[in-house]
C-alpha cells in the first residue's frame, strides 16, 4: 500500500510570505494543524504547527510576523510511492506527527497526519507487514 492511497481532499499550504495570522486563518478555515509553507514553486520551505504558533504568542512574537520565521524548517518527507508502513517507521522514528509527501520534483503533493493511519484498510495492512519478518537490510537494522 502506497502513501498516495492516502491523500485525500485539497492541499492546503501558505506561500513563504505568508504571515502567522494568514496562517491561523488558514489552520482554523481547513480543521488542520499544521501547515506546509512552500516557495512559488510549490516545495515545501518548512511547517507551521498550531504549537509552533502557540509558543510564539505566548513569546510575544506578532500574529502579522512572517510565519516562516517561527516555523520549522527541518522537514521530513517521502514520496507518493513511499510504502505506508516504511512512513510510519519514518514518523516514529523522528517522533513527529506529520509528514509532507513530495513529488520527484520536490514539490508538496500532500500532508499526512497520524489520524490518516488509523483508517481500518490502513490499520490491517500495518498489521499485516508488522508479522512479517524483517528485512536486515534496511538501514534500521544495519547498526545492529
Amino acid at each position: 500500500m502506497e502513501v498516495a492511497s492516502l491523500l485525500k481532499g485539497r492541499l492546503i499550504s501558505l506561500p513563504a510570505d505568508g504571515s502567522i495570522r494568514d496562517a491561523v486563518k488558514l489552520m482554523a478555515e481547513h480543521n488542520v494543524g499544521l501547515l506546509p509553507i512552500v516557495d512559488k514553486d510549490g516545495r515545501p520551505l518548512a511547517v507551521l504547527s498550531e504549537r509552533d504558533v502557540v509558543k510564539a504568542l505566548a513569546a510575544g512574537v506578532s500574529l502579522d510576523a512572517p510565519a516562516l520565521q517561527i516555523a520549522q524548517k527541518e522537514l521530513a518527507a517521502v514520496t507518493p510511492d513511499t510504502d505506508v508502513y516504511d512512513a510510519v517507521i519514518k514518523m516514529r522514528q523522528r517522533r513527529i506527527r506529520h509528514l509532507l509527501v513530495v513529488n520527484k520534483e520536490g514539490k508538496l503533493v500532500g500532508v499526512l497526519s497520524v489520524r490518516d493511519f488509523m483508517r481500518d484498510e490502513v490499520l490491517s495492512y500495518l498489521g499485516f507487514q508488522a508479522w512479517q519478518p524483517p528485512d536486515y537490510d534496511k538501514p534500521e537494522f544495519m547498526s545492529l
